[in-house]
């Protein structure tokens, strides 16, 4: 996954609050034991793409991050690619 594909240039800052809105139910739906284990992916997911794009992750608190992160593996970050230029 490439990491900063989301930037000021090619997104408009009002997506920031629909996204980063959307974080804390996002966390209550994973920690749901009824989350069935392909919506739990989902989020999984799209935690992972959240947090590689410093766009969103910098609107983010460090509780929603380190919440976000405790989903994904420890070397989650390890995967990320630079863009080619």
């Amino acid at each position: 996954m490439y990491k900063n594909v989301i930037t000021s240039e090619n997104t408009p800052d009002s997506h920031k609050a629909v996204i980063v809105s959307q974080v804390d139910g996002q966390l209550v739906e994973a920690a749901d034991s009824e989350t069935s284990a392909e919506q739990l992916q989902c989020l999984k997911d799209h935690f992972l793409w959240l947090l590689s794009n410093d766009f969103y992750k910098d609107e983010c608190s460090a509780e929603q991050v380190s919440s976000m992160e405790s989903y994904l593996p420890a070397d989650y970050a390890d995967g990320y690619e630079d863009l080619p230029e």
